[in-house]
């Protein structure tokens, strides 16, 4: 099996306004600059007040777009990962305002009748639009939708990507699905088990940064990534090889020391970190290399490119300012060092000389027991993941 390298795409110029603002001749220059730093697919992103106009309107001009997008993808040579239902992105909760009511409060996306059927036929619109299209690698359900809203049982979100996975394999027979799972749900009891996903999909993926981590032992902890990975393959319990289909370092300007800054948060104040360009790159590489050690299927850098200047008083760069700089390009298109990263891993794994290891065995109690008090468990199991590989 091959590892899979992959990377999440928004356009520098417009970035979460891609949609109302399309430039395919730019799209087309991106996708051929990730084909040549060694990617295999990108992954996009129907931001849903783009995509669901109204309740149970589908914009057909959007879906027109992410078919050009999906093509200037296979023109490169890249695959593609459309995520479907996308509300959260980037620090900002981004609700259409028909879900909406006069005070401003968001309907139950789980149960609320309306909005769980525009979700529905907005995940079977797009899948019939690629059905059977060779440029698809996968459909992802939604980005760490657990952040927009939190589903009020476990049966409640099984229920809602149970009906999100079956429109997409009714309408695209064979087409491959993920959710974009994310830390709290191996810390927290958010219920979205990595078990009960499991069962919905057909792989196990999970995003995981040192940055937003109060179990990582520092920003550019290199293990926490690996041993997310790890961790969700144990829970899942289906002996797949996990991906981790997101992971990344924001930066300080070209030539600037890291720094420690006071960010936002979904609106809670957090210290981040802006990390020196070269400290990206090795952030990158030493995380690579543990991933292959330790059997992971694959792994998608967050993100492409840096945000122009120009979109810094709009959410979400307005407030998140670390948004603005995790890309492997500068604004201006020109390459930071971690690009290199990946064109060397892809000449080496090409060549041969990149082989996975086996997933190691992480989890030691059920998936129950661990739920039951699952911060406890990922530190205590953390801390043995950490002690058994000195730096």
């Amino acid at each position: 099996m091959t590892f899979e390298l992959g990377i999440n795409y928004w356009p520098r110029k417009s970035a979460m306004y891609m949609w109302e603002t399309f430039d395919l001749d730019e799209v087309r220059d991106d996708m051929t600059h990730i084909a040549d730093l060694g990617f295999d697919v990108v992954r996009v992103f129907a931001r849903t007040k783009d995509f669901l106009s109204a309740p149970s309107t589908v914009d057909e001009g959007m879906i027109a777009r992410l078919v050009k997008v999906v093509r200037a993808a296979a023109d490169a040579g890249l695959k593609v990962v459309p995520t479907l239902i996308v509300l959260n992105m980037s620090g900002t909760i981004w609700w259409p305002s028909w879900m909406l009511n006069a005070q401003g409060r968001a309907g139950d996306i789980f149960s609320d009748p309306v909005i769980f059927r525009s979700q529905v036929l907005l995940a079977q619109t797009c899948a019939s639009a690629f059905s059977g299209d060779a440029a698809i690698r996968a459909f992802d359900l939604a980005n760490e939708i657990d952040d927009a809203q939190l589903p009020r049982s476990r049966d409640a979100a099984c229920a809602w990507g149970s009906a999100l996975a079956g429109a997409i394999r009714t309408a695209a027979p064979g087409a491959r699905i993920r959710i974009g799972a994310h830390l709290p749900s191996l810390t927290t009891d958010n219920n979205m088990r990595v078990d009960d996903l499991a069962t919905i999909v057909d792989e196990d993926v999970m995003h995981a940064y040192p940055l937003y981590s109060d179990f990582a032992r520092s920003f550019l902890d290199p293990e926490l990534v690996p041993f997310s990975c790890a961790l969700t393959a144990g829970l899942s319990g289906a002996n797949r090889r996990p991906l981790m289909q997101e992971f990344g370092m924001c930066t300080a300007p070209s030539g600037a020391p890291g720094r420690t800054i006071t960010d936002d948060f979904l609106g809670v104040p957090r210290p981040q970190y802006l990390a020196a360009e070269d400290e990206q790159a090795t952030y990158y590489e030493a995380v690579l290399e543990r991933l292959i050690k330790t059997g992971a299927a694959g792994a998608y850098a967050w993100c492409y490119g840096d945000y122009d200047s120009r979109l810094f008083d709009r959410p979400p760069l307005a407030n998140a300012v670390r948004e603005r700089t995790f890309g492997l390009v500068r604004a201006d298109g020109s390459e930071k060092p971690a690009a290199s990263v990946f064109r060397r891993f892809r000449a080496r794994r090409d060549g041969g000389t990149v082989a996975q290891g086996q997933v190691p065995l992480v989890l030691d109690v059920t998936p129950d027991a661990y739920y039951r008090a699952p911060a406890e468990h990922f530190g205590r199991l953390y801390a043995k993941w950490v002690a058994a590989r000195p730096a």
